[in-house]
């Protein structure tokens, strides 16, 4: 700014004055471009340095390089401490994708991504909790309520009064303009939203993905020697990390329910599925050999199988779920 107005009077000012304001803007410039170049002060540099090592200690977030990959797998690039995990932000108002996996159950499902049984089941048009079946994708809305497809002629306050739910509440939720226009064809979440299913059991939940799971203090141990990368991504699960062969061990006592050496399974590769007499679920994904069979028991600390890199993955590690409690790898 003080430039453009140097300029400007420098524009309107006669012959001799324009020399004057010549001279000043000539060494003005040299002066600035030779503090450019020049070489930082002790000072400068202590400053660098003490915002460096300010940054260093986590207090200013430092930039990555990590990529990210879609729900229920996970790619590794190369080395063990590369870039293995997925999209990890807080899910806001975004619908997830779920792929449906062997042995599931859509309780487990809806209690591990916090909403309702209903929500899933209007989220996806499904008759009922039992009309899912390996393979399928399913929609999970960020909380409990509906998801609705706009139509021509919907309006905010249309959609308010069919699911019982202020107007402010829709618009706000899902940064809906002021003026409350919709576009058709659109996914509008209606948080708390509820549809007249008498036969469908509505659950409400406030809680935010998986951590408000409960807490299994000391119930399971972590499943592999390695580097835990403690971040939550695919159906609650972590990511450990070393070499091909490493054992994989039973993270609690439990019976093998799926035991599945062939094919992509939705990413998992070989992968093991336990069940817990407490009613939750561990499974163990990417293996290069499985060493426990379904109807099998095992105990706490068996090795069940070898670490590997099969299915949606391009290094050794073990994608490690934990369904109906905290994952003890994750850093919440």
């Amino acid at each position: 700014m003080a430039l453009a107005f140097i300029l400007i009077i420098f524009k309107g000012s006669s012959e001799s004055q324009r020399s004057i304001f010549s001279n000043f803007l000539t060494t003005y410039i040299d002066e600035t471009a030779a503090a450019v170049v020049t070489a930082p002060t002790q000072n400068q540099l202590a400053d660098i340095n003490s915002l460096s090592a300010y940054a260093s200690n986590g207090k200013v977030p430092l930039p990555s390089t990590l990529n990210t990959i879609q729900d229920n797998s996970i790619v590794s690039h190369g080395t063990i401490l590369t870039d293995i995990f997925d999209e990890f932000t807080d899910r806001g108002s975004q619908i997830a994708t779920y792929t449906v996996q062997e042995g599931d159950t859509l309780s487990f499902i809806a209690s591990d991504y916090g909403v309702s049984i209903s929500t899933i089941i209007w989220a996806n048009n499904l008759r009922n909790a039992d009309a899912i079946r390996p393979g399928m994708d399913l929609k999970i809305p960020p909380v409990t309520g509906v998801l609705h497809k706009v139509k021509k002629g919907d309006t905010v306050a249309s959609i308010s009064k069919k699911y019982g739910v202020k107007e402010e509440e829709i618009v706000s939720f899902n940064s809906l303009p002021l003026s409350g226009d919709l576009q058709i064809d659109d996914e509008i979440i209606v948080p708390g939203g509820k549809i007249n299913t008498p036969s469908v059991p509505f659950q409400q939940s406030t809680a935010t993905r998986f951590a408000y799971l409960p807490t299994l203090s000391g119930y399971f141990m972590q499943p592999a020697t390695g580097y835990n990368w403690g971040r939550i991504h695919g159906r609650n699960g972590v990511d450990v990390a070393n070499s091909c062969g490493t054992p994989i061990y039973a993270s609690a006592d439990g019976t093998v329910a799926i035991s599945d050496a062939s094919g992509y399974n939705g990413g998992f590769g070989k992968y093991i599925k336990l069940v817990h007499t407490n009613g939750t679920e561990t499974l163990y994904a990417h293996a290069s050999s499985l060493l426990a069979f379904v109807g099998q028991s095992v105990g706490r600390g068996q090795k069940i199988a070898l670490m590997g890199s099969t299915g949606r993955s391009t290094g050794c590690h073990v994608h490690f779920e934990v369904h109906g409690a905290r994952n003890p790898l994750a850093k919440y």
